[in-house]
């Protein structure tokens, strides 16, 4: 209803009559959840503010959540709620296993991969991906593990190819297959480090490093399991492509 439709308001009339069942008020912990997600929508809404008087992680979670569902709907908005959330998880000194940290992580993907997918960004838009990418990368640092951090490098160096520096990309797509390798990660990571590699390179103009990622993102794509090569064909059909 939010990030995809723009519904506000249909959105948290949703919610309301999810909470206004026997299983909405049971557990405490949908009842809280259902919460989080009405403030969400009523602030990406600008119709009201529902965080006063919350603490520290459930504020940083819904101000998290309500820029990601913005992304696609008023970036300059989406930033200043971001940079919000990011300044009160830096002032709050919550530890690195709460939920907020998760949060952060999730709306920073969330809010990068949709701005990548446009044709065109505005300056405000560029600077709210490359913000919400690097979001991405050092909450998952906290909440992940090493294969979430890896797939946040990955996602920045799509984030800055996207933003017109091979430069940046190839350092992030380097940091990924680091990772991979120090981690002996399954065919499926590997396939993607090199198809960031092999991307970031060929807008860098270096052939020879385009060529090298391609014949070892085929040779990991051959170890990719059959349900999981459907994701991966249209990567490789792209890399391989003559730009």
């Amino acid at each position: 209803m939010g990030e995809h439709l723009g519904r506000w308001q249909d959105g948290i009339a949703l919610q309301q009559r999810l909470a206004a069942l026997p299983a909405g008020q049971a557990d405490a912990m949908v009842v809280q959840t259902l919460r989080r997600f009405i403030a969400s929508l009523a602030l990406a809404a600008g119709a009201q503010d529902l965080r006063a008087g919350l603490g520290d992680s459930e504020r940083i979670r819904i101000t998290a959540l309500a820029a990601a569902s913005l992304a696609g709907h008023d970036a300059a908005r989406a930033l200043v709620l971001l940079q919000q959330a990011l300044a009160e998880a830096r002032d709050a000194g919550l530890p690195d296993d709460d939920p907020h940290a998760r949060a952060l992580a999730v709306a920073g993907n969330n809010l990068a991969c949709t701005l990548e997918e446009k044709a065109a960004r505005t300056p405000a838009e560029r600077e709210l991906m490359i913000l919400a990418a690097q979001t991405a990368r050092h909450y998952w640092a906290m909440a992940g593990t090493w294969l979430e951090t890896g797939r946040a490098e990955y996602r920045l160096a799509m984030t800055w190819l996207q933003a017109g520096d091979p430069a940046q990309a190839r350092q992030h797509a380097a940091q990924c297959l680091a990772l991979v390798q120090e981690n002996d990660g399954p065919a499926l990571e590997r396939f993607f480090a090199w198809e960031a590699i092999g991307v970031a390179a060929r807008a860098a103009g270096d052939s020879g490093a385009h060529r090298q990622a391609l014949a070892q993102a085929r040779q990991a794509f051959a170890e990719v399991g059959v349900d999981e090569r459907r994701d991966c064909q249209s990567s490789l059909d792209g890399l391989a492509a003559t730009p």
